[in-house]
Parts: C-alpha cells; structure tokens; sequence
C-alpha cells in the first residue's frame, strides 16, 4: 500500500449553539511530520473577522449531552505535558471569514497515526488572540483512518 493513499479524516459538526458548523479536517504523512487541512464553514460570529481555537483532544466521541454540549472530549492531546501553546494537540488557530475558514500547516508534533480515534475541536471565538484560556466545545470530530 502506497502511503500517500492512507491519510485521516474528521467529519466536524457543531453543538446546539452552532448547529450549522460542518466541516472536514485531513490529517495526511508527510516527510517527518504531518500536513494538516482544514475546512469549516457556519462558524458563529458578530464580527466578520473571528479567531477560533482549534485543538486535538484526547476523547474518544462527539456526542452532544442533554445540555446541547460535547461533554466527553477529555483534556487536549498533550502526551509529553507541555505548556500552552505547546501541546502536541495545539494547532493555529481558524481565521474566520464570515463564517468561513481553511487553513493548511505542517506540524512535526504528531504523526498522522497518532492522532486517529483522537477528536478534532474547535472552541468558540476568542476575544483577545493572546488568551491562555479556550471558551466553549463548539465543534467536534473523530479523526478516523482513511484509504483510497
């Protein structure tokens, strides 16, 4: 098998407060590291211009509680206990445009493989691009082994 063929996929979708959040996130090998893609689009926002957290946490589903919530999604992925923002699991952050965003990056904190049965996050706008703290569970996916 070609490993260009085997890659990850999430199916990403919102909670009840952002119940037309849909996206997908790639987790594809590539040369020591892995490239990532991602694309989302019914991001809540008041602003036409929003940051939005993006994480990888250690759960194992995306379901949604009574309360409307993602609620078993565990810690951030962060298996050699670094600090913020050095965790294996933390990505840049989603620039949204009106509701829309991609972005593409390259990380050599985790392999493709050591990501699957993980959850892909996405946690509500922040108000100041420099916070230590993630506001609310708005978006979830599992990251699943994919081959063409």
């Amino acid at each position: 098998m070609n490993e260009s063929s085997v890659f990850s996929v999430a199916n990403i979708q919102g909670d009840i407060s952002s119940p037309n959040l849909k996206g997908i996130a790639y987790f594809k090998p590539f040369k020591d590291g892995t490239m990532v893609e991602i694309e989302v689009s019914g991001l809540p926002g008041y602003k036409p211009y929003e940051l939005f957290p993006v994480h990888i946490h250690d759960g194992k589903d995306c379901n949604i509680s009574n309360s409307g919530t993602f609620d078993n999604v565990l810690g951030h992925y962060n298996p050699t206990n670094e600090s913020h923002p050095y965790h294996a699991g933390d990505m840049p952050v989603l620039f949204s445009n009106n509701g829309y965003a991609y972005m593409k990056f390259y990380t050599t904190r985790f392999k493709a493989y050591e990501v699957e049965n993980k959850l892909v996050i996405i946690h509500e706008a922040v108000q100041n691009e420099n916070a230590s703290t993630f506001g609310r569970k708005i978006g979830c996916g599992i990251i699943k082994k994919y081959t063409l």
